[in-house]
């Protein structure tokens, strides 16, 4: 029994004496210059917390709506899509700017896409819109919808996809 004590005794005086060498640990990770790597120059890393992100910027008081309706083909790459001409584009508003709901909604504008599928509204309040997309008389595609709110640039862009019908 006092072997194994003497032994472990020995053992412990060993490792400490081990662990204290000349150099000091230090708890921070090393640089590439300190862990003996690549020479990086001086560079520092500086890590601060979470920020505040800056505040959006006003709601416009007048844009213009703008994009492209198109349509998928069928096959397996749901990927591919073309222009749909003659498809109706109704913006409906649903809402004020502060979040009031109108009922009933309000038509406001309405136009038919041109030959490459692109459609234009302009001068338009800022408010929360439904977009209706009716696709043309015999096409194979659906109807669809989508919806802006009050925007935030003078110019945007909704491009809106229909999808086949079964």
């Amino acid at each position: 029994m006092r072997q194994h004590r003497a032994f472990l005794v020995l053992l412990v005086t060993a490792a400490v004496a081990a662990c204290s060498g000349v150099e000091s640990l230090s708890p921070a990770p090393t640089s590439d210059k300190q862990g003996g790597g690549s020479s990086h120059g001086d560079d520092t890393a500086v890590v601060t917390g979470p920020s505040k992100p800056p505040p959006p910027p006003d709601v416009v008081s007048s844009f213009a709506l703008s994009g492209v309706i198109s349509g998928h083909e069928p096959g397996a790459d749901t990927t591919r899509i073309v222009p749909v001409a003659n498809a109706t584009v109704t913006l409906v508003k649903v809402g004020e700017v502060n979040g009031d709901t109108l009922n009933p909604s309000v038509t406001v504008a309405s136009t038919t896409t041109d030959a490459v599928g692109a459609y234009r509204l302009a001068n338009l309040a800022a408010a929360y819109y439904r977009v209706d997309v009716t696709a043309p008389a015999n096409s194979p595609y659906q109807n669809a919808v989508g919806g802006v709110g009050p925007a935030r640039e003078t110019e945007v862009k909704l491009s809106i996809a229909l999808a086949r019908k079964p």
